[in-house]
């Protein structure tokens, strides 16, 4: 890189250039207005002279009519005033003090003398001096006068060389800036447009001269550089379009594996189809001859082999696989390593930098597959745990409860065969088939519970099917009563909302002895379920102990917080029950 620091700049030049322009101009000038205030002070002093005769004839005059004495002394002084001010001026030389005329100093000191020795003593005396002295007085002072008018026709001709001069300096000096504003702007300037012509001719890497002046010099330097690149880009312009078009296809096929891979990978349901379907794709992608992925379990004690292709059993065994290289990738979810997948090469090949970026990529989204499907799966095993709660306890809040009765009337019923009271046998084996009949109720009811599956398009038919099975299996009068301005249930939300209305409509049917049973279902904001029955009722303080609580009631309290809802029972001796159940807007999972 040149070194633009030696010299002037062309600002800190036309800068200077102005100065010494201005500084010039105003020079003259000045010079020029002295010259010509000296000018116009010689005129004066010229008619200062040129009235010195009409003094001397006035002195004359009043002398000889004898005039009074004080108008002749105040005559006399003005004349002197006027010859003491005309002899101490300057007018005779403004231009060159030093070149005094001989001549003009004489008749200087001979007007002078003459005054004081011939014309002064007669008139201050009143008497008229003799004619002679007058007339020699008075030619002196003409001489004096045409002395001044000389000198001053003298100064005046220099004045005007001056300013000839000046306005010659002037044509100079605008030629001379002309020369060095071409030499430092224009010349530079049509150059560097040479140059732009010569670039649009098609002569790339033109050269131009690098400039003196430190501006003209960097921007030369950089047309240059520009041109020479220019040069170069349109010599391998083939290769330039050539590589870009390589490089734009291995973009698109870095992009389209990407997409193809993170949809195969969404799309498989199993860790180990996606581990398979993962090696499919990629190992063709950047030519790996073999590949293994290697899955860690939760704790990261075991990693277990769960794909590879290219690789023998004796690999699978723990030897050395027979690739001289290979590459490996960490499988990793939200900072946790959830296995590894191992690439091998052949000799001669290695993975570049795009293709380790573009594998990271991929490990990333097969650790998004492999966490999602083991979500699901955890998903999957908490929901068989939660509906296995719910079967337990529906076991033992009917079932259970059943059974034990019908082996408490089984050994009363032996006590009485054998102590042979019939009426109590009979009463006994009664309770037994009614317990049977209750006992075989719940478990289809039970049955048909958990065999309930609800889609967005079936709730209704669902909640319609429900209801007219209970009404027609009870004989009881159901109303029915749907608001739906709201947003659209879950699945889950739906299928709980189903099993709990099934659970208050099981309640209703063997404890309520209920003649009317009204049913509203309110989807505005929030979702509403009102189950309300003309029962027996019970009283609601019984709820707190679960020893004595409702059969049911327990497992709606648990379906209703799986959704977030809040479930409240209503309820009185002989007063009905009402069962409600709100699933608020902030609470609900809409689709």
């Amino acid at each position: 890189m040149p070194d633009f620091s030696d010299g002037l700049s062309l600002s800190a030049r036309l800068k200077l250039l102005t100065l010494l322009w201005v500084g010039s101009a105003l020079f003259s000038v000045v010079l020029t207005l002295l010259l010509s205030w000296r000018l116009e002070g010689a005129g004066t002093a010229i008619n200062d002279a040129g009235s010195l005769r009409m003094q001397t004839y006035r002195i004359a005059y009043l002398v000889s009519n004898r005039a009074p004495a004080k108008q002749i002394d105040n005559q006399i002084r003005e004349f002197e005033t006027t010859l003491k001010k005309v002899s101490t001026s300057d007018a005779i030389h403004p231009l060159i003090p030093a070149d005094t005329p001989l001549s003009y100093m004489l008749i200087q000191d001979m007007l002078n003398t003459d005054w004081q020795a011939h014309i002064r003593p007669a008139v201050i005396r009143h008497e008229l001096p003799e004619q002679i002295d007058l007339y020699r007085f008075t030619g002196n002072i003409e001489l004096f006068v045409q002395a001044l008018e000389n000198a001053n026709d003298k100064n005046t001709l220099w004045l005007r060389r001056f300013q000839t001069a000046l306005i010659l300096m002037i044509f100079i000096a605008a030629g001379f800036m002309i020369m060095l504003h071409y030499s430092w702007i224009i010349r530079p300037l049509e150059t560097l447009r040479e140059g732009v012509d010569t670039i649009g001719r098609g002569g790339f890497g033109v050269k131009i001269p690098t400039d003196h002046i430190r501006e003209f010099a960097q921007v030369s330097e950089g047309f240059n550089q520009m041109s020479a690149s220019l040069k170069t880009l349109y010599t391998d312009l083939e290769g330039q379009v050539a590589r870009q078009t390589q490089d734009l296809a291995r973009q698109n096929r870095d992009l389209a594996l990407l997409y193809q891979t993170t949809r195969d990978l969404h799309r498989t349901h199993s860790p180990k189809e996606a581990a398979e379907e993962f090696l499919a794709r990629t190992l063709p992608a950047v030519s790996a001859a073999a590949g293994s992925i290697h899955f860690s379990d939760s704790g990261g004690t075991h990693n277990d082999l769960v794909a590879a292709i290219g690789l023998d059993d004796a690999f699978s065994n723990g030897q050395t696989p027979p690739y001289p290289h290979s590459a490996a990738f960490p499988i990793v979810y939200k900072g946790e390593e959830l296995g590894a997948f191992t690439l091998y090469f052949s000799d001669g090949h290695s993975l570049s930098k795009d293709e380790h970026d573009l594998l990271r990529t991929l490990s990333g989204q097969l650790g998004v597959s492999v966490a999602n499907s083991r979500f699901a799966q955890e998903r999957r095993q908490l929901a068989v745990l939660q509906e296995r709660n719910l079967i337990a306890q529906g076991l033992h809040d009917s079932i259970a409860q059943a059974l034990t009765f019908l082996n408490l009337q089984v050994q009363m019923l032996e006590s009485a065969f054998h102590a042979g009271e019939k009426v109590q046998v009979e009463e006994n084996i009664l309770f037994i088939k009614n317990g049977v009949q209750e006992c075989y109720d719940d478990v289809r009811e039970l049955l048909l519970n958990f065999r309930t599956k609800i889609s967005n398009k079936d709730f209704p038919e669902a909640v319609n099917g429900l209801l007219e099975r209970f009404s027609r299996e009870t004989q009881t009068e159901v109303d029915t009563r749907w608001t739906d301005e709201g947003a659209a249930l879950s699945n889950d939300e739906k299928l709980q909302v189903i099993f709990i209305l099934q659970e208050s409509l099981s309640n209703v049917r063997k404890h309520a002895q209920a003649k009317h049973v009204a049913v509203s279902i309110e989807n505005r904001r929030d979702f509403m379920l009102t189950v309300r029955d003309d029962g027996r009722g019970f009283d609601t303080g019984r709820l707190k102990n679960p020893a004595t609580g409702h059969v049911g009631l327990g497992i709606m309290q648990e379906r209703a917080r799986r959704i977030n809802a809040v479930l409240t029972v209503e309820s009185a001796p002989q007063q009905g029950t009402t069962v409600t159940l709100v699933l608020p807007q902030e609470k609900r999972n809409t689709l």
